[in-house]
């Protein structure tokens, strides 16, 4: 039985995006496997849209296991570092591949135990988050060096690649064209926009499963209808984990006070409490105010889709990669 102030956590709500995404992985991992030719694949959107989320997805699909002859790791996951090296890079992963060495030995024999390691292990997929440190978000170089070598090891590998970050990432394949020729379509995870049908019946039908979930423990206000999903919306600006922050940080106020109803109040001071946005008018009232009136939408819906916003580098590509039309899909997970 799941504890209370676990229940957001652990409500996992697949919607289209997320089902996609992980769709395209496990696609590009199947025919990797004793194919010539790395399958290579790009999870991008903006902060909190669910993109780590679908890698872990993938990731526990696909654990570990051992057998009479060793331990297979058919996915190899590491979280790219700041201003990443080769060295650096090769640290991580021969540390995940449980090498006792990994800080010992040279770029180049790091790298060897890292290819050997994978052979060995059988691994059929490297699966590389926050890419966008490949590309520095001071002045937008990008860290060919690190590039080459990535493209280099799952090409000797035969390994499919899968790489998950900000939209600034995609400046690492615009300007390096024979790691860009492997990869497929870029798979975009927008945030929802209350604005497009689809995605607010999307929003309504995740705020749905979330009072589903928490409702086995607490009375609490409608989330799902039009109202209240609104509300929700303008408070996380239609971002996934915002949405998750928010609901457990209302779920941990009411464990603490000893309550089973998570109240307006409740919401209110969760939100206040729990979203900070620097980007938000001061004047701007709290979504869960009980006088809360949205007299001009298109103003509230523009604060909201400023929410969790970065100011990125400009970077200047050398080529564009499309996305195909059927990618605009919502975006998401928990």
């Amino acid at each position: 039985m799941i504890k209370p102030q676990y229940i957001v956590e652990s409500t996992l709500v697949p919607h289209s995006a997320f089902i996609e995404a992980g769709a395209r992985i496990e696609r590009c991992m199947h025919n990797t496997i004793n194919s010539p030719e790395s399958a290579c694949v790009a999870i991008v959107g903006e902060s909190r849209t669910g993109k780590s989320t679908v890698l872990d997805e993938f990731c526990r699909n696909h654990l570990e296991y051992r057998k009479e002859d060793g331990l297979y790791t058919p996915v190899l996951k590491v979280v790219t570092p700041s201003n990443p090296t080769v060295k650096g890079l090769a640290e991580l992963m021969l540390e995940k591949m449980g090498d006792p060495r990994y800080e010992s030995g040279t770029e180049i024999a790091k790298t060897n135990r890292l290819k050997v390691l994978m052979r060995n292990s059988k691994t059929n997929m490297v699966v590389i988050d926050e890419f966008q440190h490949f590309c520095s978000r001071r002045n937008g170089v990008v860290a060919h060096h690190v590039a080459d070598w990535l493209k280099t090891l799952v090409d000797e590998n035969r390994c499919g690649l899968v790489v998950a970050g900000l939209p600034s990432g995609l400046a690492v394949l615009e300007q390096n064209e024979q790691l860009a020729g492997r990869f497929f379509t870029p798979m975009l995870m927008p945030r929802f926009d209350w604005r497009i049908d689809e995605h607010r019946e999307e929003f309504l039908g995740i705020l749905g499963a979330f009072q589903g979930s928490i409702g086995r423990y607490f009375d609490i206000p409608r989330l799902d209808e039009e109202d209240m999903g609104f509300r929700v919306f303008r408070a996380t600006g239609g971002l996934i984990g915002y949405l998750s922050k928010f609901l457990k940080y209302a779920v941990w106020g009411a464990i603490e006070g000893g309550q089973k109803v998570i109240t307006l109040e409740g919401l209110r001071k969760a939100y206040q409490e729990s979203i900070w946005d620097p980007n938000s008018p001061s004047d701007t009232a709290n979504p869960f105010d009980k006088n809360y009136q949205p007299r001009h939408i298109e103003g509230q819906i523009g604060i909201a889709l400023n929410i969790g916003c970065a100011k990125l580098p400009n970077v200047l590509p050398r080529r564009k990669i499309p996305f195909s039309s059927d990618d605009q899909l919502v975006s998401g997970k928990f």
